[in-house]
C-alpha cells in the first residue's frame, strides 16, 4: 500500500518565474515554471505611463530589455515594442500573465512594486486587485510588497486574497528590531512576513516567530541557504533556482496535486 501523499512544510516560490533558468518575468519563465512541482510563482507588477499594469521588476528598462530609461515614462505601446533580454519575448501585461497562469496549478505571488522615488504608483494596487478579481483569482493570490501601507489597504479592499506577505527590507529589520517589525505588522493587520534570508540566519527568525508571525524569506539563492530555509520549516521562500530547491526538498518534476 502506498504511503499517503503529504503537502510540503515549506513551499517554494519560483522567483520572477525562475530567473536563474529563464528570462525573468517572461512568458517562457511562466510556462516552464508551470511544469515544476513548486507551489508558487512570483512576479512583479508596475504601471505604464498610460496606466496599464505590466509584469516587470526593475524601475528602468536597461538591464532586461533593449530599451533604456524609466519604465514609468513609457506607454504600453512603447513597452510592447521592446524585447526582453535572453530571448524572453515581449513584456507581459498583467492580464496576459494572468491568462497564462490561470490554468496552472500555481499560486500567484504578486509583488506590487513601488514607482519612481519608491512612491507607490497611483492606482496600481486597485488595478491589480480588480484584474485578479475579474478572473476569480484573488483566493489563489499571495499579494506581497515592501510597502506596508499597500498591504494594509489591500487587506481592507480584497478580503478574498489568499494571503498577504510583508517583504521586510533589510535596513528596516537591522536598524530597528524583530520586535518592531512584529509590532508594525500587527498594526497593519499582517501576520506573515518575509525578510531577506541573511537577516533570518543572523538571528531574526526566533523572535519573529515568538511574536506569533508566520515567517518566510526572500533571496534564497545558494544551496546552503535553501537547505537552511527547508530545515527551519519556513512557510515559503522565493528562489531564482526552483529546480535546485525542488531537488534539495526531494520533490519531483511534475506539478503537485492541489
Amino acid at each position: 500500500m502506498s504511503p499517503p501523499v503529504t503537502e510540503p512544510v515549506t513551499e517554494i516560490a519560483s522567483h520572477r518565474g525562475g530567473a536563474a533558468h529563464w528570462p525573468e518575468n517572461s512568458e517562457t519563465a511562466f510556462r516552464e515554471t508551470a511544469k515544476l512541482a513548486v507551489e508558487q510563482i512570483e512576479f512583479d507588477v508596475q504601471m505604464s505611463a498610460d496606466g496599464v499594469p505590466v509584469i516587470f521588476h526593475d524601475t528602468t528598462l536597461d538591464r532586461m530589455t533593449d530599451g533604456s530609461g524609466p519604465l514609468a515614462d513609457r506607454t504600453l505601446a512603447d513597452l510592447k515594442a521592446l524585447s526582453i533580454a535572453g530571448g524572453g519575448g515581449r513584456i507581459l501585461t498583467l492580464e496576459e500573465g494572468l491568462d497564462l497562469l490561470a490554468p496552472t496549478h500555481l499560486i500567484l505571488r504578486c509583488e506590487v512594486k513601488p514607482g519612481p522615488g519608491m512612491r507607490p504608483y497611483p492606482g496600481l494596487r486597485e488595478a491589480t486587485l480588480a484584474r485578479l478579481s475579474d478572473r476569480g483569482l484573488l483566493g489563489r493570490t499571495v499579494l506581497t510588497s515592501f510597502h506596508l501601507p499597500t498591504l494594509r489597504a489591500a487587506r481592507a479592499e480584497a478580503e478574498a486574497l489568499g494571503d498577504l506577505i510583508w517583504l521586510v527590507a533589510d535596513p528596516i529589520i537591522r536598524l530597528t528590531s524583530p520586535g518592531d517589525v512584529a509590532r508594525l505588522a500587527r498594526e497593519a493587520g499582517i501576520d506573515h512576513v518575509a525578510p531577506h534570508i541573511a537577516a533570518l540566519r543572523d538571528g531574526a527568525l526566533a523572535p519573529l516567530r515568538a511574536a506569533g508571525l508566520r515567517v518566510g524569506a526572500f533571496a534564497v539563492l545558494e544551496d546552503d541557504a535553501i537547505a537552511w530555509a527547508l530545515a527551519q520549516e519556513l512557510t515559503v521562500f522565493t528562489t531564482d533556482r526552483p529546480i535546485a530547491a525542488l531537488e534539495l526538498r526531494g520533490g519531483g518534476g511534475c506539478p503537485s496535486k492541489r
